[in-house]
């Protein structure tokens, strides 16, 4: 897939419909480990990381559809780091739409925002999620036993961080983004 067809955006007030059926979607309910949320409660959340000011994107696919959201969020720059985090609508899940986001928004957190480094959660239930996190260089920092609880059973929860050292452009060169900005 040609990575120039793949779109971050703003997340739009007219999304949350969208973003409200797929955080209740049940892979995403299982892999995430949370319960079903009303469409207000998905209201508040966009409004939430609108106030504690996480950068908040659309992803649309070449036919310019909305197909995710991804998200910077706990940008402390103090510290030069900040959190990310990414949902699919699930048609769109496996197409690689994932991949090319997650290297967008990466490199907007090391090149436009200068972090240090950019972290996330997952479940060890999501085994997709994590091979894609190692592919685009995360490593494993730290891993909870039995910390989150999901369709009767526990599950790992993996602390995953990538700094801006290793992270290479993906544009086929394997030029740092360190050293591109040096």
């Amino acid at each position: 897939m040609d990575s120039s067809n793949v779109k971050l955006r703003a997340f739009e007030t007219e999304d949350v419909k969208a973003l409200h059926g797929w955080l209740n979607d049940a892979d995403s309910i299982a892999l995430v480990g949370r319960t079903p949320v009303t469409y207000e409660q998905t209201v508040q959340h966009v409004e939430k990381k609108q106030k504690n000011k996480d950068l908040v994107l659309g992803i649309e696919n070449e036919d310019h559809q909305l197909v995710g959201w991804i998200f910077l969020q706990n940008i402390e720059f103090e510290h030069g780091r900040a959190s990310i985090g990414i949902l699919l609508a699930p048609e769109s899940r496996g197409r690689g739409y994932g991949s090319i986001a997650m290297r967008k928004m990466i490199d907007i957190g090391f090149q436009q925002l200068r972090l240090h480094k950019i972290y996330l959660t997952t479940r060890g239930i999501n085994q997709q999620a994590i091979r894609l996190y190692q592919k685009l260089g995360f490593i494993i920092e730290g891993q909870l036993r039995d910390h989150a609880y999901s369709d009767g059973r526990y599950y790992d929860t993996y602390f995953m961080g990538i700094l801006a050292s290793e992270w290479s452009d993906y544009s086929g060169n394997g030029t740092s983004v360190t050293s591109m900005q040096a």
